[in-house]
């Protein structure tokens, strides 16, 4: 009999910020343990919530074999690799200390606005090991500062968003960018002219939530996906390659999946130079319908493997935004809420809160208005590329900003 076990310790100091002042404090300290056996083609899972002996886990998820729960499938072995992102978390006083040095300078310098949400700091552990020879730890720490903003003298229940998030916090760069970033929202200023705009997209969101649907194993093999039958066919522009990307420094998370996979250089091309040539697959998925296994498996540390979302990125193909414009100004979103993709592909979007650029600075804060497009499009004639967000100052962890030619409806 096989043995798996998992253990994930989370640790979150969270300060609730409500009038640009901090109203609360909240900790959390949490271990997650779960145990999985496999034996005649079958597996049995235990799991809790604290702290419990190995030995007492294992008892009971063999007595879940009982269920009859089928896994036939080979488990990972024979792999050592422990990794650590960052060896300098930000602790629970130095939280505060930031939280409250930032609110009082918006408090001081942008009373026009109030302030509220979350300030807080996260560390993480993920350790999972098997009586196969596998050992594998993923260690992180992070901050994160989302606070939406609303100006006071607006009848709307916000107006924006002000985010940062890293493994430490640089308080120039954040200042350097968001006095400008929140200047920009005291500068009301017109759309451009044009039914066709060049529109950008921090992190695009809609486009990835899509792109997961349809890039799903089971999906593509069962023909509900827009891909399906598709593989190998030129779809889009060549510039662009999306890559299931499991590498912490681009996502906080770890690098292997919940069965334990690793991926060669934690990434692997489902989309590349525009073809497609490949979609992803847990073990069951890949055996079950003859596809090539891509490590994709999602779940909880008490349940069995399965298929759901990856994290998928695209690989940057663009260095200049200000170069791919041509002089000419675009749409630089922040807010879009309500907006999405129907399943053959055509998109639309209102579009809350966005920013006039000419591709090297802020210019000012643009009304609403919706865009409208469709995913051929968007990746193939009218795609502008994905760029390394160096516009908007998000925090270390690498973000991008990616645009294309879009409809604008005022």
């Amino acid at each position: 009999m096989k043995q798996e076990f998992i253990v994930i310790r989370e640790k979150e100091t969270a300060a609730r910020v409500q009038n640009s002042q901090i109203n609360a404090v909240r900790t959390k300290d949490i271990v997650k343990q779960g145990v999985r056996v496999y034996a005649d083609g079958k597996i049995g899972i235990s799991g809790v919530v604290g702290e419990a002996s190995e030995k007492t886990l294992v008892e009971n998820a063999v007595q879940n074999l009982s269920a009859g729960i089928k896994y036939p499938y080979a488990i990972s072995k024979d792999r050592h690799d422990h990794r650590c992102y960052n060896n300098n978390p930000m602790g629970a006083e130095e939280l505060l200390s930031m939280a409250e040095s930032v609110l009082k300078t918006l408090r001081n310098e942008y009373a026009d606005f109030d302030f509220s949400e979350t300030i807080s700091t996260n560390e993480i552990t993920w350790q999972m090991g098997n009586s196969e020879g596998l050992d594998l730890e993923y260690t992180d720490a992070f901050f994160s500062l989302g606070l939406i903003l609303k100006e006071k003298e607006s009848a709307d229940l916000f107006n924006g968003v002000l985010m940062c998030m890293g493994r430490q916090f640089d308080p120039d760069a954040f200042w350097t960018f968001n006095r400008a970033y929140l200047e920009a929202y005291r500068t009301p200023v017109d759309l451009p002219e044009g039914e066709v705009l060049p529109v950008f997209f921090l992190e695009p969101d809609n486009l990835l939530g899509f792109l997961n649907k349809s890039l799903n194993g089971e999906r593509f093999a069962t023909g509900s996906s827009i891909f399906s039958g598709k593989l190998g066919e030129q779809l889009f522009s060549e510039k662009v390659t999306v890559e299931q990307n499991r590498d912490p420094r681009y996502n906080p998370r770890p690098f292997f999946d919940t069965e334990v996979v690793v991926l060669p250089n934690d990434r692997h091309a489902l989309i590349e130079s525009g073809k497609l040539v490949s979609v992803f697959t847990d073990k069951k998925t890949a055996q079950l319908y003859d596809l090539p296994h891509t490590g994709s498996a999602s779940g909880t540390y008490d349940g069995i493997p399965s298929l759901g979302g990856v994290p998928l990125r695209f690989r940057t193909d663009s260095q200049n935004l200000k170069d791919a414009l041509k002089g000419q100004r675009a749409i630089l979103t922040v807010v879009t809420s309500g907006g999405d993709f129907t399943p053959d592909g055509s998109f639309a979007a209102p579009i809350q809160v966005s920013f006039l650029t000419d591709g090297e600075k802020i210019i000012g804060k643009l009304p609403e208005f919706a865009v409208r497009s469709h995913l051929n499009r968007m990746l193939g004639e009218d795609y502008i590329g994905t760029f390394d967000n160096a516009l908007f100052y998000l925090g270390d962890v690498p973000s991008q900003i990616q645009g294309y030619y879009m409809t604008v409806m005022r």
